[in-house]
């Protein structure tokens, strides 16, 4: 059997091969040999897991019955033993007792007490023993007093596991048979999926429906009442392609001249369409299989299917052109990072990809400036980073700083970015410096004295000089 590896080497070679050809037919031949071999190994591994646990649990179970009757053995011995001395036998023994007496209904053979009751000690000497007693008679279990959750420490209950579709559908495609990716898609049936398993919510137990029960169930959906004929009608269409495709016909000319040829088209431009749209980046295979996905299932004309689809598959690089809502609004990030002083592909890198694809299921783009301004704020005053909450950026606040710097510096502020160490300066990690303290700082900056303002300084203050002294009128 081929491995996993091997399997996908045959699928990116066959990608490259040229439909129709000996060498395509037959890799396309190993390909579904390998997949189907693939397939029966999983159910056998499957099997041999369910027979494991199955083996398992009945072993516990035998451990546990064995256990629980030596336990009544000794209970009995105990109870005998009070009743042949004339002593009360405890309520919490005696409910034991009976709980497990009605678990194991079978009759235990109960000891006598003759030869086990000779007394050593020499208290017993020469008392008469006491006639035996009957057995007693069970005593009903009081009702369980309601524990409340202060009463058990307050520790919660383990939660339950709740199961993904995809689990359920792994777990249970052997049992109900042909379980695809519309199970996935279509609320009701995923509904029908969990009802399957029952209200344990665990596969292939005892309150899972039986096969004939979940067809019943499927037969009453809304999506079979509704697609059912379609979908199989359209399967036959499909493996007659496929069979066309597989003996050398020409899959463009198939495209043109067969029912399933010309429906797959017109959904692979429905898919195009939708992509300019929302600005993925698919590749030709990539809509290949995705066209194939949603035209076998019949959901070409329902658009927020196609869209939803296409935005799980929106893949992210940095630096790469993306269209469409998804570069409108990586273009609103990039320019809101720069604001604060960020880099969105440096600081973000890992992050974006699952932002996209968040964005492109409605969320908000607001939602991710936040994080990045958040991002900014670290290490500023509380007074700033209140204003970055309130939605403000970084260059904003620095703003007038900036302007102040350009002027005293004479140098373009275009030319001013917010990762200067001396426009940072100006705030510090406790408070901002005010206007005119920055002023004076700027003026101890090496470029200043190479300033029009600083030579003018200069020139005044020798002038006053030498008036001072009397040498200018």
């Amino acid at each position: 059997m081929a491995t996993t590896k091997e399997l996908k080497e045959l699928k990116d070679k066959f990608n490259t091969l040229k439909p129709g050809t000996d060498e395509y037919n037959a890799t396309l031949a190993k390909i579904r040999e390998a997949e189907a071999a693939k397939s029966t190994t999983s159910a056998t591994a499957a099997k041999k897991v369910a027979a494991e646990k199955a083996a398992k649990d009945a072993a516990k179970t035998s451990k546990q019955r064995t256990s629980d009757l030596a336990l009544i053995k000794n209970l009995e011995d105990y109870i005998q033993r009070q009743t042949d001395l004339g002593s009360t036998v405890s309520e919490t023994i005696q409910n034991q007792y009976n709980d497990l007496k009605r678990k194991y209904p079978t009759p235990t053979p109960t000891p006598t007490s003759t030869s086990t009751l000779e007394p050593t000690d020499s208290r017993f000497t020469g008392v008469k023993k006491p006639e035996p007693k009957p057995e007693p008679k069970p005593v009903a279990k009081p009702a369980a007093k309601k524990v409340l959750p202060a009463e058990k420490d307050n520790i919660p209950p383990p939660e339950k596991k709740v199961l993904s579709i995809d689990e359920i559908i792994d777990a249970v495609a052997n049992e109900y048979g042909s379980i695809d990716t519309i199970f996935k898609t279509d609320p009701g049936l995923q509904d029908l999926l969990r009802k399957a398993i029952g209200k344990d919510g665990v596969p292939n137990t005892d309150d899972d429906l039986t096969p004939d029960q979940f067809v019943k169930e499927l037969e009453n959906t809304d999506w079979f009442k509704t697609n059912a004929n379609a979908v199989r009608q359209r399967g036959f269409y499909k493996r007659q392609f496929d069979d066309l495709v597989a003996g050398g016909s020409d899959p463009e000319e198939l495209y043109k001249t067969t029912e399933y040829g010309r429906g797959l088209k017109n959904t692979q431009q429905v898919i195009a369409d939708e992509i300019v749209r929302v600005g993925g980046n698919l590749s030709p295979e990539d809509i290949e299989v995705l066209s194939r996905e949603i035209y076998d299932l019949g959901y070409e004309n329902q658009k927020a299917i196609v869209s939803q689809r296409i935005r799980a598959k929106i893949s992210y690089k940095p630096g790469a052109i993306v269209g469409g809502q998804a570069g409108e609004n990586l273009a609103e990030l990039r320019k809101t990072a720069k604001a604060n002083g960020l880099d969105l592909e440096k600081n973000f890198g890992d992050s974006v990809q699952g932002w996209l694809q968040k964005l492109s299921q409605g969320e908000s783009v607001e939602t991710f400036k936040q994080i990045i301004r958040g991002s900014a704020k670290i290490g500023l005053p509380e007074k700033v980073s209140s204003l970055l909450d309130q939605g403000v950026d970084l260059d904003t606040v620095y703003n007038p700083y900036k302007r102040l710097m350009a002027s005293v510096l004479e140098i373009n502020p275009e030319t001013i970015n917010l990762d200067d160490s001396v426009l940072r300066s100006a705030i510090g990690p406790d408070k901002e410096m005010s206007l005119y303290d920055y002023q004076k700082m700027l003026k101890k900056d090496n470029r200043w004295q190479y300033t029009n303002q600083a030579k003018e300084e200069v020139s005044n203050t020798a002038l006053r000089v030498l008036r001072d002294f009397g040498f200018q009128g």
